[in-house]
């Protein structure tokens, strides 16, 4: 059923879109035991969460638009990388579904934005390939990835993902590592500098000395629904993973130079996920956006996508009735 409906028509799938963005808007959150984002936040991630205002819905709406735009972005750069079908909206969708396992919109909305930042690194380190002059590509995706630190400081370590992409796409001149070392450290000079400015210095300090003093690896042991959701996730993840990697190796360089960066980028999602602690599901939807794609390579190349039908409709499911107060 899933592979027919990934070759409908793009209206289609946009209705299933909207559908599934009413029911997040409109339902519950899952509940999780995790902390509130404000105290694993940076200093930008706080500001971000303190300009809300005390109005639930607007909140709501607010990591909607966010959720949407990350999906529809990610879509939209698999389709300029010839990644995915160009009148197809099947990636976005099944993102869509994945993001409604997440936690409350108020909790979401520093995740998110750093996602998006992300994404613009992703771009800029997909555009690698065959560029005879870098620089800048390889500039903007580090200060992207600096910028999203800012909000969610182990957002950091997606400086590896673009490190391990040098050596995916060959890149050996060391220009453009001093280059990524200076995309990391120059937003952190301006941010300090407007700390200063504002005679805020220390407390941004005593900001970063917190969460570091704090940081550590436990993680809140989730519920009956939400461990077997988890499990249907991994299991969905190992299975297209395979199927994903194993495929690139018989596509042109090009798409498998870029497929195998999608794959890295996830690599370092969940090693944040993992190194989040007690906050690690909030971090998840990281990894929904290249999970997406990998799933959904997995559904529309196989000859019988039965199996994936009845794991994502019982994923969705458990979700609905997790967002349900089941």
């Amino acid at each position: 059923m899933l592979r027919k409906f990934s070759r409908s028509g793009v209206y289609l799938q946009i209705l299933f879109i909207l559908a599934v963005s009413s029911f997040y808007l409109f339902s519950p959150h899952p509940g999780f035991a995790s902390q509130v984002f404000p105290e694993n936040a940076a200093p930008l991630g706080r500001w971000l969460s303190g300009i809300l205002p005390d109005n639930e819905l607007v909140i709501r709406i607010t990591a909607l638009i966010l959720i949407l735009l990350n999906a529809a972005g990610f879509n939209i750069i698999l389709n300029h990388h010839d990644l995915a079908p160009r009148q197809s909206l099947f990636t976005a969708l099944i993102a869509s579904v994945f993001f409604l396992f997440t936690e409350q919109a108020e909790a979401m909305i520093a995740p998110l934005a750093a996602l998006l930042l992300l994404l613009i690194s992703l771009h800029s380190t997909m555009k690698l390939y065959a560029e005879p002059y870098p620089y800048t590509l390889v500039l903007n995706a580090s200060i992207f990835v600096a910028m999203a630190s800012m909000i969610y400081p182990l957002a950091i370590l997606f400086a590896f993902f673009i490190w391990m992409a040098f050596f995916t796409l060959r890149i050996s001149s060391w220009r453009e590592w001093i280059i990524s070392l200076t995309g990391l450290i120059v937003p952190y000079v301006y941010l300090a500098f407007w700390f200063f400015w504002n005679d805020r210095l220390a407390v941004a300090f005593n900001e970063y000395h917190a969460f570091f003093n704090d940081f550590d690896i436990n993680w809140s042991k989730p519920g009956f629904l939400q461990t077997v959701v988890l499990f249907l996730l991994g299991s969905i993840l190992i299975i297209s993973m395979s199927v994903f990697l194993n495929d690139a190796g018989e596509k042109i360089i090009s798409i498998r130079k870029k497929m195998w960066i999608n794959a890295q980028f996830l690599w370092v999602a969940m090693a944040v996920l993992l190194l989040s602690g007690k906050a690690a599901l909030l971090a998840l939807p990281l990894c929904y956006l290249p999970m997406a794609l990998m799933a959904g390579y997995l559904i529309t190349k196989s000859r019988r996508s039965w199996p994936y039908d009845i794991a994502l409709g019982l994923f969705l499911l458990l979700v609905i009735l997790l967002r349900l107060g089941f």
